[in-house]
């Protein structure tokens, strides 16, 4: 799969128990490409631990690409650059969904860039 030579970043800050809330700069669905995950920075909120997980997000509820990422309060998680760490299903966008932990918002940043899939 090549890669398009454009590399992107969104930002994402999601309260606790949000399901497939979607990024800024919105991350919709491109007819015939994917998102995928080149590096992620998750930083939790002050009050308690919570979950993460990415999702491929078509017109219904959202599938889980990634792993469920768990933070305690105040944690941070860091995907660094690689090769890239999942993708969205080809047509979908990117979306997240927090656990109930985490009072506070959680502060989610991706880089990402889109391929033909």
């Amino acid at each position: 799969m090549p890669l398009d030579r454009s590399i992107g970043m969104a930002f994402a800050n999601v309260a606790a128990s949000q399901t497939d809330a979607a990024f800024t700069p919105a991350l919709t669905a491109v007819p015939g490409r994917a998102y995928r995950v080149l590096a992620l920075a998750i930083v939790n909120g002050d009050t308690a631990g919570s979950t993460v997980v990415l999702n491929s997000k078509p017109t219904g509820a959202g599938t889980a690409k990634s792993a469920t990422f768990k933070t305690a309060a105040n944690g941070v998680l860091v995907l660094p650059e690689g090769g890239g760490w999942f993708q969205t299903n080809r047509g979908e966008g990117l979306t997240v969904t927090t656990g109930a932990g985490a009072a506070t918002a959680v502060a989610i940043l991706v880089t990402y860039t889109l391929v033909a899939a």
